[in-house]
């Protein structure tokens, strides 16, 4: 929602707030499900299920129309192909797209007019935020085509979980990163409904001990026949259950947004009696992979588009090995992304799933191995919903959150040249929104950022005693 809207919802009653919620859940539907959705829908459902050669079929010819477009009407592409001595007839096939240099964030930040296809006016485009793996923030454009290609696989997600997403749906719990209910507030309700969409959506921002029992409560009594999260965020939930020596029996969970770790994996299951169907989508629009019911892995959604696994100098890696998840979108003509280098590491799996699709299996995708924050009147927060106050923001080239005690959070920022004081009034604001007053936020400037002793990186680290670890 705009800051307006968020101001007119933050002052009106609760019943008032839901039905704003389930106004604007409405307009989103017809974003996402208008137009050609229902043709990329039948479209997905039937490749699903094709040979081999005939979805590699399918992802070339769509790569040449891509390619053809990129260098007809994006700036970016035509200078691109100039300086390789390339024409779009040099581009036949996905693994010909080796003979173009990948595409980074610092190349998007520099040539994002440049991306954008002439063919599209810019109120035809959605701009879209990410904060990326590393807390370092980066706008994209979409076309209305790559968001119903998107919003189809979100469907078929759910098809292979054996529930129903939107309007006719069934009842689902969402427990993901948005303010919904006031940070101040300290009785129930902590949800909110989007009564077009039949959901209950969960108030990530109150799962203290105190208050996991009146979520029971309101869950009883709404029945929901799945649970849709942040992993972390239905960990909490399930590990109350199982402390507790308590089940809530659903049809299916959906994970999102977050590296599911086995560990969590059990938890969930155990609590909410089924199955766990976790999906990767890339906020880039370049990948989509999701899990279906034989839980071998992800399969990597070739129709939505092209996925290489890259080294640390952009050469191939064979299957079975790890390297840097690069996509190419096949949808997206608004701002095509080809060979997009993500933060994000995986591999493909030697074999194909028992299923019979013939969509590749990936590996465990790892994103950020994070803390919970844990907070001293016993709530406790998912590193995902931290995400959201960097997105509107590129002044700043790298962030991470450290919790140095109960009631002081550190954020250390390695800025660039647009950064502002106005930008650290920004994220105290927004964080103090998210964590409460009395949490104080501390903002630090620094030239680099901590790692681990193995090297790695931590967005969010935690040093308080009841802080959950990622084990």
């Amino acid at each position: 929602m705009s800051g307006l809207m968020n101001k007119i919802y933050n002052l009106t009653p609760v019943l008032m707030q839901n039905a704003i919620l389930t106004g604007y859940c409405i307009l989103l539907d017809r974003e996402r499900y208008g137009g050609k959705y229902r043709e990329y829908k039948t479209r997905f459902d039937q490749l699903q299920w094709q040979p081999l050669e005939k979805l590699e079929e399918y992802q070339n010819d769509s790569l040449r129309k891509l390619i053809a477009h990129s260098y007809d009407t994006v700036p970016y592409y035509r200078n691109l192909f100039k300086q390789h001595k390339l024409k779009p007839a040099d581009i036949q096939c996905k693994e010909d797209l080796e003979k173009l240099p990948v595409l980074t964030r610092k190349n998007i930040y520099e040539n994002f007019n440049d991306l954008k296809s002439q063919a599209f006016k810019n109120h035809q485009l959605k701009l879209g935020h990410t904060s990326g793996t590393t807390g370092t923030p980066l706008e994209v454009c979409y076309d209305q085509g790559v968001i119903y290609a998107t919003y189809a696989l979100m469907d078929r997600q759910y098809d292979w979980a054996g529930a129903r997403l939107g309007k006719k749906g069934d009842r689902i719990a969402v427990a993901r990163g948005n303010v919904i209910v006031p940070i101040e507030q300290s009785t129930p309700p902590y949800w909110r409904h989007n009564y077009y969409h039949n959901q209950l959506l969960l108030s990530s921002f109150h799962l203290s001990r105190e208050n996991l029992p009146h979520y029971f409560r309101k869950l009883d009594e709404f029945k929901p026949v799945v649970m849709d999260g942040y992993p972390s965020t239905l960990y909490l939930l399930a590990r109350f259950l199982n402390e507790n020596q308590r089940t809530f029996p659903v049809k299916a969970v959906i994970t999102s947004s977050e590296t599911l770790y086995d560990f969590q994996r059990t938890e969930i299951e155990k609590a909410f009696q089924c199955k766990v169907f976790d999906y990767f989508a890339a906020a880039e629009r370049v990948i989509f992979a999701t899990e279906c019911d034989h839980h071998k892995g992800h399969h990597i959604s070739s129709e939505y588009g092209i996925t290489e696994i890259l080294s640390d100098d952009h050469q191939p890696v064979g299957r079975g090995s790890l390297g840097i998840l690069t996509g190419t979108s096949l949808h997206n003509y608004g701002m095509p992304l080809i060979r997009y280098l993500t933060n994000d590491v995986s591999g493909l799996k030697d074999s194909y799933c028992g299923c019979g699709r013939k969509l590749p299996l990936m590996e465990d995708v790892s994103t950020k191995a994070e803390d919970i924050i844990a907070l001293r009147d016993g709530r406790m927060i998912s590193p995902s919903v931290l995400t959201h106050p960097f997105k509107p923001m590129y002044s700043i080239e790298e962030s991470q959150i450290i919790q140095e005690d109960y009631d002081l959070v550190v954020i250390k920022l390695v800025p660039n040249e647009k950064y502002s004081e106005a930008d650290a009034n920004h994220l105290i604001t927004e964080f103090t929104a998210r964590l409460g007053k009395d949490v104080t936020i501390k903002i630090e400037k620094v030239e680099s950022l901590e790692r681990t002793k193995s090297g790695k990186f931590k967005w969010v680290i935690s040093r308080v005693d009841k802080g959950i670890k990622v084990p």
